[in-house]
């Protein structure tokens, strides 16, 4: 069976990894050349939040727009929109257009992830979900890394590469619009609001919270930080990319580890590893590039596998009819971190200067250990022999709700998410 799966959806997983291959070299892109035009880092972390601005409300909001317009319809307009958007920073440099663009490409790129994980939820078979679900998980960060390497193809001062990227935007389109798959249809589900999300695991919440911080800066502020410490366009390419495909091959370690140890003490242990490569990172400046490349690897390691130990602990706690609905709000809860990481360690590099980045981001990682060791003292446990198998899981910066559907430990039925930010009445 999972063989015939794969071939059906073949069209669909071509077209995610051309999307994340013009996605992932447009985002670095952008934050190098504003690095390259000596903009400041307040500045450029104020400009590529937007994009998680815009991500947000794609989750909240494309929904609708899919079931009111059709999965293919709404997939050629949204990669038209993306594709557009890129264009757009590449004719003109304006801090200003480029946030307004960031927004509406962060919201194109969510209804298109929405529009192919919602596909993908409908035609896989319970039997191959997990199958499926890795498949995903591997294509999806093999083509958001390798992205970051096509940096170094042109000028970043030019505008070669702003039309790569659109052009690979475009691109992503012609396998979904040519494959013979029926649309899938929407249902409704359950919902979970943030208070109760928090009173199931606080441990998972701030995981989330602080991983989106974490993510949200390193994909914003870690191209312009590399500019800053002379590495060349095609080094931070390598630079970014690495860390990227650290965090798919290490992923599956971690997890398989967390499945046979408590995982709040794994969060707390990962967690440190984050904060200690990150403390390296910053020791390392103005060494060689080569001699960066591996701290690289351990911190995309550790640090893109915080969000999906934090989604298992609370599932953990969970029934098979909640994990879905909570897998949403986690989403959005990592969001929202997306969002205020860049802001914020942005302002702290303006007085300490590129090293800054890491050295915050360091604070973060460190202050989500002090958590979970407090909640391991005082929280309720759980025998390790109980705790829901680890499941892989895609960049939770790059991807919707809608994934978690293909969760083999989730419910079939779970395919529309609703947020709320309060408990349910």
């Amino acid at each position: 069976m999972m063989v015939p799966t794969l071939a059906s959806l073949g069209a669909l997983f071509v077209s995610v990894g051309i999307l994340l291959l013009g996605g992932g070299l447009l985002g670095t892109l952008l934050s190098v050349r504003l690095g390259v035009e000596g903009y400041s880092a307040s500045v450029i972390g104020l400009v590529m939040a937007c994009y998680s601005v815009g991500f947000v409300l794609g989750t909240l909001v494309c929904d609708r727009i899919i079931q009111k317009v059709g999965h293919i319809r709404v997939f050629a307009a949204l990669a038209a929109v993306a594709a557009c958007s890129a264009l757009v920073h590449g004719l003109h440099l304006d801090p200003v257009l480029w946030a307004v663009m960031r927004v509406v490409f962060g919201f194109s790129i969510a209804g298109l992830y929405m529009v192919a994980e919602s596909w993908l939820n409908d035609r896989t078979p319970r039997e191959v979900r997990g199958q499926v679900l890795g498949v995903y998980v591997v294509v999806s960060s093999l083509a958001l890394g390798s992205g970051q390497f096509l940096l170094g193809v042109g000028d970043v001062s030019g505008h070669q590469l702003f039309s790569l990227a659109a052009m690979l935007l475009a691109a992503a389109l012609i396998p979904v619009a040519l494959a013979r798959v029926p649309s899938p249809e929407l249902r409704p589900t359950g919902r979970i609001g943030l208070r109760q999300l928090y009173w199931i695991s606080p441990l998972a919440t701030i995981t989330a919270m602080g991983a989106g911080v974490t993510n949200g800066s390193f994909f914003a502020l870690g191209p312009a930080f590399a500019v800053d410490v002379g590495f060349s366009s095609g080094e931070v390419g390598t630079f970014m990319g690495s860390a990227v495909l650290g965090g798919l091959f290490l992923q599956y370690l971690i997890g398989r580890l967390s499945d046979r140890y408590d995982r709040r003490r794994m969060i707390v242990v990962v967690a440190l590893l984050v904060a200690g490569s990150s403390l390296t990172m910053v020791a390392m400046q103005g060494q060689p590039t080569w001699t960066v490349i591996p701290v690289a690897v351990v911190w995309g390691g550790t640090n893109f596998t915080m969000y999906a130990l934090a989604l298992a602990l609370a599932h953990d706690f969970m029934e098979p009819d909640e994990r879905v609905p909570a897998s949403a709000t986690l989403l959005l809860v990592h969001g929202i971190g997306m969002i205020i990481g860049p802001v914020a360690l942005s302002q702290f590099m303006g007085f300490t200067g590129a090293h800054g980045l890491f050295f915050g981001l360091a604070v973060v990682t460190v202050l989500i250990a002090l958590f979970g060791w407090y909640r391991d003292l005082v929280g309720e446990s759980i025998e390790v022999e109980t705790q829901e198998r680890y499941t892989a899981t895609p960049q939770a910066a790059h991807s919707t709700p809608y994934w978690a559907g293909l969760d083999p430990q989730g419910e079939d039925d779970q395919l529309e998410f609703e947020f709320e930010f309060a408990d349910d009445e």
